[in-house]
């Protein structure tokens, strides 16, 4: 990272941003955080300004390094891609890639899947931001998003990554035992419900079942709320109420063993299926097939 490079102190720069401090970027660059803090001391010079705000607990940009950010991103990303596209002309995938996914597509890109993807390709990085909310990939300069069936951006490409997905409702052996389970869904009001709420929009999410003849979206009452879908399954093993689980292959485990007892079956109304998008564009990167393709191959593989 010598000063006489430029672009060296871009790199470390960009990677700073990214991770929000410089371990983390001396990780992701390989190297230590002293060579970090050195090349950022040495654009700082170069620039005669100061880019970012130093505490114990992370970095922010400065005014100065806003505008320095703003204004060399878009040169930073047609250099990476480049740099990708020369890769890719090699035969073999490789750059950085960057998805935005929904918070649930958690439990379908798990560790094996992860494992899988990198050892086929050594030379592909891979970044997610988990967020709920549309994004616009174009404009975030991302290489793809992760969305249900129902939410996608008209005009993109996209492929199918996983199957319909099947929910339940669910309670505890114990919970029943002090509470009957219901046997009609208007029953359900009667009862302690736990319940999930939409991190990005603040929403609480309404139950939407059938009852044989129509659909019916619910709106229970919450003895527990919480914006983690891990904690809504671990509420209903403790015995707080009724949940209701996205991912009904999240729980089969518990289900087998009769740790979680499923309520009013067949009334939870599944989800659409997963669907990655990406720019209509006449150039798809080679990193971003390879991880369409890893994904196709997963896509029979219950989430866990």
């Amino acid at each position: 990272m010598s000063r006489r490079d430029p672009l060296a102190g871009l790199h470390v720069f960009m990677a700073v941003v990214e991770t929000g401090n410089f371990t983390r970027a001396a990780a992701v660059l390989g190297v230590t955080p002293a060579a970090v803090s050195l090349a950022i001391g040495q654009l700082e010079g170069e620039l005669r300004s100061k880019l970012f705000h130093r505490t114990t607990r992370g970095v922010s940009l400065t005014e100065t390094g806003q505008r320095f950010h703003d204004a060399s991103e878009a040169g930073y990303r047609s250099l990476l891609q480049a740099r990708d596209e020369l890769g890719e002309s090699q035969g073999e995938p490789s750059g950085h890639l960057r998805i935005s996914a929904l918070h649930m597509a958690r439990h379908l890109i798990v560790a094996p899947l992860l494992e899988d993807f990198f050892q086929r390709y050594p030379r592909v990085t891979l970044e997610i931001r988990y967020e709920d909310q549309l994004v616009d990939i174009v404009r975030e300069q991302l290489d793809a998003g992760i969305r249900l069936a129902d939410a996608l951006h008209p005009g993109m490409l996209a492929v199918q990554i996983t199957p319909s997905l099947h929910c339940a409702l669910v309670a505890s052996p114990a919970y029943l035992a002090r509470h009957p389970a219901p046997r009609r869904i208007d029953e359900l009001r009667e009862h302690a419900c736990i319940r999930f709420r939409f991190p990005s929009s603040g929403q609480l999410h309404k139950w939407q079942l059938h009852d044989g003849q129509q659909e019916v979206k619910l709106d229970v009452p919450g003895r527990f709320i919480s914006t983690d879908t891990q904690a809504v399954i671990e509420a209903a093993r403790a015995g707080v109420g009724i949940a209701h689980v996205f991912i009904r292959e999240r729980i089969a485990a518990d289900l087998d063993s009769g740790r979680l007892v499923e309520v009013l079956p067949g009334t939870c109304q599944p989800l659409p299926p997963m669907w990655l998008y990406y720019a209509n564009r006449k150039h798809v990167p080679l990193k971003l097939r390879a991880l369409i393709d890893v994904l196709r191959d997963w896509k029979q593989v219950p989430p866990h």
